[in-house]
């Protein structure tokens, strides 16, 4: 089957949009986007994005239809090349699989604390969720990485709508989970009911929106950096990674080489 002219499946993917944000004969829509994203180019989203931007679509307009959008987009694009293990992409996606277990447990302490009125969490459940307040805020040069010499990359080629939504995110994430670990801290200085409600405020925003995040970065934006930055820059961000520094929890068989 011959490939679609990828000018005609970004028009055809930006309608789909306009069409979601208006909630318009959404069974129809979603039929289309099922069909479109089985062989869309992950460059062809980000740039589609990127012009409903500059159309007048709003971040968080964009942001507003991740749900739907994440769903049909599950499972329908496919990576980029092959990368090496000290690759700047391949740090980042090793990283985020890190980042996705200390989500999980932040998950079960949380469910853990709301299952009953009564339920105090032991010492050791305590300690476990220091530590992943504390690491998800150590996260901070995974972002810096991305933002001083990944997306600087991708919007020298003309692609900046994505990375622009990710910045956003980041700015949201980080306010949320300086939160988390504030609240950690204050635990004594609260009732149960207190620090359950707040707990489960921040957790109810941090663990969905970062696996969100997660989701678009290794599967639209990663792939994009792939496609769009020539192979001769990679080891010279690779340099600036190494420069800025990586997490506590960086795997070293993927940083060091």
């Amino acid at each position: 089957m011959q490939a679609q002219d990828p000018t005609i499946q970004k028009n055809e993917l930006k309608q789909i949009l306009r069409d979601l944000k208006s909630h318009s004969e959404l069974g129809t829509v979603r039929l289309r986007a099922e069909k479109l994203l089985k062989t869309v180019d992950p460059k062809v989203l980000s740039l589609a994005e990127q012009e409903l931007l500059k159309e007048g679509f709003t971040q968080d307009e964009l942001r507003s239809l991740c749900d739907i959008h994440l769903e049909l987009l599950s499972g329908k694009i496919e990576g980029g090349p092959e990368v090496d293990p000290s690759h700047p992409i391949t740090i980042l996606q090793e990283e985020h699989k890190v980042i996705q277990g200390y989500l999980a447990k932040l998950e079960e302490i949380t469910q853990k604390l709301n299952t009953s009125k009564n339920f105090t969490l032991s010492q050791d459940d305590m300690a476990e969720l220091r530590n992943v307040a504390q690491l998800l805020v150590e996260a901070e040069s995974h972002y810096k990485r991305e933002e001083d010499a990944l997306f600087p990359r991708l919007e020298q080629q003309g692609i900046s709508g994505p990375p622009s939504i990710m910045r956003l995110e980041h700015v949201e994430l980080r306010k949320r989970k300086e939160a988390l670990k504030e609240l950690i801290e204050a635990t004594g200085r609260l009732t149960q009911a207190d620090f359950a409600k707040e707990l489960g405020e921040l957790e109810g925003f941090i663990v969905p929106t970062l696996r969100s995040h997660i989701f678009k970065e290794d599967n639209i934006l990663y792939p994009t950096a792939l496609q769009a930055i020539s192979g001769n820059e990679w080891p010279t961000i690779k340099r600036e990674f190494d420069e800025i520094g990586y997490c506590p929890f960086t795997p070293q068989h993927v940083a060091v080489r």
